[in-house]
């Protein structure tokens, strides 16, 4: 079995990932993009929570372009990474996922996209799954919205709380 380091290696960088996609999987991603660049799509409080932290994070991501919710959230982590030079992504398939990470993550199957959150030792401390938890606990009535952009903070504020997390636990 590979290490997280290994796999974090052998993933893709997002634009690579994204040119594996059809055009209008593609154009889905441009219109997250549009949305993140719009003014308030990232509340302020986000922004300040972004800008405080201090670790080095990997995020490993197995993700496939042709899922909706990689085109929005894998999207979303990209322009965490642009905004936060200490946090890079690097995406693996749904494949190497199910032969490298299912058991260690004590998983029955692989939803995408499955995060990795990882410290710069590249050590677990956290993971995202498909959806961001805020969408997850609305259910099947939030789809809509979230399909189309609309929770674009949720995933950052999921993500954040696992630095945030881990962070903490450095301090103690």
């Amino acid at each position: 079995m590979a290490s997280y380091e290994e796999l974090f290696s052998v993933g893709e960088c997002f634009d690579a990932f994204v040119g594996h996609g059809l055009p209008a999987e593609i154009a889905a991603v441009q219109t997250v993009q549009r949305k993140l660049a719009e003014p308030g799509a990232i509340s302020e409080a986000t922004r300040q929570r972004l800008q405080a932290i201090q670790g080095r994070y990997h995020l490993l991501v197995a993700g496939e372009m042709w899922c909706p919710d990689c085109q929005i959230n894998v999207t979303v982590m990209d322009y965490l990474q642009r905004v936060r030079p200490n946090v890079d992504l690097a995406v693996i398939t749904k494949g190497r996922a199910e032969d490298d990470l299912l058991s260690r993550l004590e998983l029955d199957r692989v939803p995408i996209p499955l995060v990795a959150v990882l410290d710069a030792e590249f050590r677990l401390v956290g993971r995202f799954v498909e959806k961001p938890q805020e969408v997850i606990a609305g259910g099947e009535a939030m789809k809509p919205d979230y399909r189309e952009g609309h929770y674009l903070d949720s995933t950052l504020r999921d993500l954040l709380s696992i630095f945030e997390a881990a962070e903490g636990r450095k301090g103690n």
